[in-house]
């Protein structure tokens, strides 16, 4: 995942810079909103996948980033995954 997604999904500008404590702010808000046990049957399996989404950018955000090329080809920085 790219860090600038990580930064959308969780609801802030591509460009900003938020700290720990927003990042861990935005995936609670974000958390609460997509969880599959708020959500009845027949929607259960589109909110699993955000809620998947939601957690690897929290991951992403608190993991560090490292320069790297986007699908596209151009420099950006991208989620450093952890062994």
């Amino acid at each position: 995942m790219l860090v600038e997604e990580a930064k959308i999904l969780l609801g802030f500008p591509p460009d900003s810079r938020p700290d720990p404590s927003q990042v861990k702010a935005a995936y609670l808000r974000k958390v609460w909103e997509s969880h599959p046990d708020r959500f009845p049957a027949d929607q259960k399996i589109g909110a699993e996948s955000r809620f998947k989404s939601v957690s690897e950018a929290y991951a992403c955000l608190l993991s560090g980033t490292r320069r790297g090329y986007s699908r596209t080809g151009n420099l950006t920085h991208v989620c450093i995954r952890g062994s």
